[in-house]
Formats: C-alpha cells, sequence, structure tokens
C-alpha cells in the first residue's frame, strides 16, 4: 500500500520510479510499467532453497551456541534472500539510481551498498526489528544506511535510543491515507469496525471478550472484522518481543499442526461462541472498494492491537469521520488523541475496551465531534501527499549536502 502511493507521488514529482520485487521460479526477471511506474520482478526459486537450507543451520546453531548470546533469525540473517538482494543492486548500478529505499530488511543495506558504493540508501522500517534483533547483526547495517526511517514515532524514537551514535540519520515518516470521496457523517446504528489481519498480535480476541460485555447493554450491536486470517510467523514478532502481552501470544501458535485451519482464526471464532455470524461477523479480505463501503457504515472503529508500529486502520477511520478506540502501544498514541479523537485504552485490559466502546456508542454526540476532529486530523497530518513530501524533502537534504 505505502509503496503503490508513495511511487506515484514520485512520478508526479518528476523522479524516474521502479519498484523492485520477487516472484517464482529460478531464472528471468519480468519488466512491467504502469501509471509511469516500472516494475522489475526479480526471480527467487534458488534464494528459497538456500532460505531453506539456511533455517536448518540456523536452528543447529541455536542449540548448540550460548544461549545467553541471542542468535540472529533467519529472516533477518545476511544470507536471507541475498540472491534478490544482490539482482537488485547490480540494477541499481547499472541503471545510475541515487536513491535505494528499503523496506525493513537490514541486510539488503551492506549488499546494496557493496554494490554500488555512491548510492543514498534509506532503511524504512514498519515494524519493531532494528529495536529487537541481536544489535551487532544490526549496527552494521545501520551504519551503512544513510537514513533510517521510522513510519512512526515511536519506532523512529526506539531506533535513535538503541543507537545514539546514529539517531541524527533516523526521521519519521509518517504512512498515510488515501482521502474518500464523498464524506458524509454521521450513521445510524450500532456497528463497530475491525480492519487488519487476523493475526494474535492484533488482540482480537480481546475485542471479542470486551464486545460480548458490550452486547449486555446494546444488545442490537454488531462487531465486523475486516481482514484475512494468517498469523504472522512467529519468529517475526512473538519470539522476538519482551512485552509480556505478546510473549503469551506463544498459546497461538501450537506445534505440528501444519495443514490445518489457522489456530487463531479457530479460537476467535471459539470465542465469538453463539454470536458468531449473528452479532460478530468475520467478513475476510475485501478489496478497495468494499472496505470503503464498510468504513462508511461503521460509526467507530477498534484497534485493540498489542504490538502496532502505526496503526492503518485508524488513520482510514478518521479519514471518514469516524471515531476511534485504540490501545496504548506503539505508534497509535501518536495518531489518537485521546478524548479529542477518540478513545485509548491499556492493553489487553477487555474491561476497558468494552467501557471505551459503550461509551461511544451511548454518546452519539460526542463521537460525531471526534469523528470530525479526527478527520481534520488525518487531512493536516496523514495524507500520501503529505508523506511523499516529507520523504522527498528528507532524500534531497541529502542530496544537497553530498553536493548532488
Amino acid at each position: 500500500m505505502w509503496t503503490a502511493a508513495v511511487a506515484r507521488q514520485c512520478v508526479q514529482a518528476g523522479h524516474r520510479t521502479v519498484v523492485f520485487g520477487n516472484q517464482g521460479g529460478a531464472f528471468g526477471a519480468k519488466h512491467t510499467s504502469h501509471g509511469g511506474i516500472d516494475f522489475v520482478f526479480t526471480p527467487t526459486g534458488l534464494d528459497r532453497l538456500q532460505n531453506k537450507i539456511g533455517g536448518i543451520w540456523t536452528r543447529i546453531r541455536r542449540r548448540t551456541r550460548d544461549t545467553a548470546t541471542p542468535a540472529t533469525p533467519s529472516f533477518a540473517s545476511a544470507w536471507s534472500h541475498r540472491g534478490y538482494a544482490s539482482a537488485v543492486a547490480r540494477r541499481l548500478r547499472s541503471g545510475n539510481f541515487d536513491v535505494a529505499h528499503i523496506m525493513n530488511y537490514s541486510q539488503f543495506v551492506p549488499i546494496i551498498r557493496a554494490h554500488h558504493p555512491a548510492c543514498m540508501i534509506g532503511l524504512h522500517m514498519h515494524c519493531d526489528w532494528l529495536a529487537q534483533l541481536p544489535i551487532e547483526t544490526v549496527r552494521q547495517r545501520v551504519r551503512q544506511a544513510d537514513l533510517i526511517i521510522g513510519c512512526s514515532e515511536y519506532i523512529t524514537k526506539a531506533i535513535a535510543a538503541r543507537f545514539p551514535e546514529y539517531a541524527s540519520k533516523c526521521v519519521t515518516v509518517p504512512n498515510g491515507a488515501a482521502i474518500p470521496d464523498g464524506h458524509s457523517r454521521p450513521v445510524g446504528g450500532r456497528t463497530v469496525l475491525f480492519v487488519g489481519r487476523l493475526s494474535p498480535e492484533k488482540g482480537i480476541h480481546h475485542l471479542i471478550q470486551a464486545f460480548h460485555e458490550v452486547l449486555r447493554v446494546f444488545p442490537d450491536a454488531n462487531l465486523r472484522l475486516v481482514g484475512g486470517a494468517g498469523s504472522a510467523p512467529p519468529e517475526y514478532l512473538v519470539f522476538l518481543s519482551d512485552d509480556p502481552h505478546v510473549a503469551a501470544l506463544r498459546m497461538f501458535y501450537p506445534v505440528g499442526r501444519p495443514g490445518m485451519k489457522d489456530p487463531y482464526l479457530d479460537a476467535l471464532e471459539r470465542e465469538a461462541g453463539s454470536e458468531l455470524g449473528r452479532r460478530i461477523h468475520f467478513e475476510g479480505w475485501m478489496d478497495g472498494e468494499r472496505l470503503e463501503q464498510c468504513y462508511r457504515e461503521a460509526c467507530l472503529l477498534v484497534n485493540p492491537s498489542l504490538s502496532e508500529a502505526f496503526g492503518m486502520s485508524l488513520v482510514e477511520a478518521m479519514m471518514h469521520g469516524m471515531p476511534v478506540i485504540a490501545t496504548q502501544v506503539g505508534g497509535m498514541p501518536y495518531i489518537v488523541e485521546n478524548q479529542r479523537t477518540g478513545l485509548l485504552v491499556a492493553p489487553a485490559d477487555p474491561p476497558a475496551l468494552a467501557r471505551a466502546i459503550r461509551e461511544l456508542l451511548e454518546h452519539r454526540e460526542l463521537s460525531c465531534q471526534m469523528g470530525e476532529v479526527g478527520r481534520q486530523r488525518a487531512l493536516s497530518e496523514f495524507t500520501w501527499d503529505r508523506c511523499s513530501h516529507i520523504l522527498l524533502d528528507h532524500y534531497q537534504s541529502l542530496m544537497s549536502t553530498r553536493g548532488g
């Protein structure tokens, strides 16, 4: 989503923009263009074989090494997707690109630096990895990047605190959201909306527990859960985090159930109980038009996450003039102004979540007021246009410093 929106803005600003992605197979890159953006899809079949072998080696090392020294997870190791990164790096050098903008995978930084020393490298973090991975693993990667970008002040501050010697290169570029057409509020009914992947760190089990309490007061309320089922791999978050609420999510990752229904989705449906399909609705993944309709029909949005770098659904809801409820986690307190654009509650606290939902369902005038204030904040702070301008200003400043 970020890449699609910002790439369009870069083209409109007159910059040659190429998006690199991966594809299956072992040979032959594919090229296409759309809206002035060039897309290059690099084969990754050999990488997948290497990643599998490397994963086995990582597990062996983890069993035999000193447990006091944390091991680098397979996905962040120097060899993970090395073939893909090297192919991209060669294309960057041959195409004489000025900037390489890397999403999340810090191991790509040294590879691109080695192939194209003159290129400015921005490492854009949409997660906590730089603050969670073994410090010596990522220190030299941070050193070789020209710009370390956090998607929220929460991410940026965490990185700068861990690497104070590189704090001057840490900046924040907030995510954005599209401005909806034909804005109109308020809406009737009592439909509560969640938008996001159905994964344990999103805290949806707490939301369902809270909603059962809401139904005791508002039996006509509905909860719509929009998003595809698919738990994030535990090594990406649950096994890295030292947050006790996140560590407790290991219960949703049972061992030895390959090929079966997603355990978390199964747990959520059991938590919904007799209200499943009646007042609690699992809507699945939705395309843009259907999702827009959901935003127009709901009266408030809830994000109960236990780990959240930014909180895209909050900004999308605010763009629709909808009040929001979020947990005091990660980047979300930087988006939601408590008691002005919505309500903030403690994480992993279903009773507090239930009270907040009931408050906004009961006090419609307050909800409408919060929704409108939130909309103005979103239009001011979280448009894709603003996001792109901030990013390009940072790169232009670097280029000016270099005399480019």
